[in-house]
């Protein structure tokens, strides 16, 4: 009886681990595209997201979640100053000036009040997009520059005019 449970077990784990690496590849293909480009060089800022008035934190990353694949989840460059968001950014997201590297190396985030009192900008956006589910590109960046090269074509805004300086 004792054989029989354990590759029940056995078997059960299995199907588990396999469930979760296609869970895993749906969320990924699942992802949303999210591209932009901001008024000033936060190419190594750790963003954090705050309120609708932005005068409080909603989320902010533990330090292990600024590693994508094995590596700091450093935004990727795309043409004409945009970035391929590689962390979660939107439109209510500031950067801190916390760099991805010393961030990265902390035991834990700083406390709330702290992490808001790091943040250098609160309005950071020239222009902030959706291009739709990762699962879609082929070639991501490469699609992604011929967007740009097209006015965007394909991308929905997500920042309103008004916001734009």
């Amino acid at each position: 009886m004792g054989k029989i449970t354990l590759l029940i077990a056995f078997l059960t784990s299995l199907v588990a681990c396999k469930n979760t690496q296609v869970s895993s590849t749906v969320t990924r293909q699942e992802e949303r595209v999210i591209i932009y480009r901001t008024h000033a060089d936060h190419y190594e800022h750790v963003p954090v997201t705050l309120n609708e008035a932005k005068d409080r934190l909603s989320s902010f990353p533990a330090p292990s979640d600024l590693f994508y694949e094995g590596e700091l989840a450093l935004p990727v460059k795309l043409k004409d100053g945009f970035l391929l968001d590689r962390r979660g950014i939107g439109p209510h997201s500031a950067f801190t000036s916390y760099t991805y590297e010393e961030y990265s190396k902390l035991q834990a985030p700083p406390g709330p009040q702290e992490l808001l009192e790091s943040v250098i900008d609160r309005d950071p956006f020239e222009s902030l997009y959706d291009c739709g589910k990762a699962g879609t590109y082929k070639n991501l960046v490469s699609e992604l520059n011929a967007m740009i090269g097209k006015d965007m074509e394909g991308c929905q805004s997500l920042i309103s005019k008004s916001k734009s300086r």
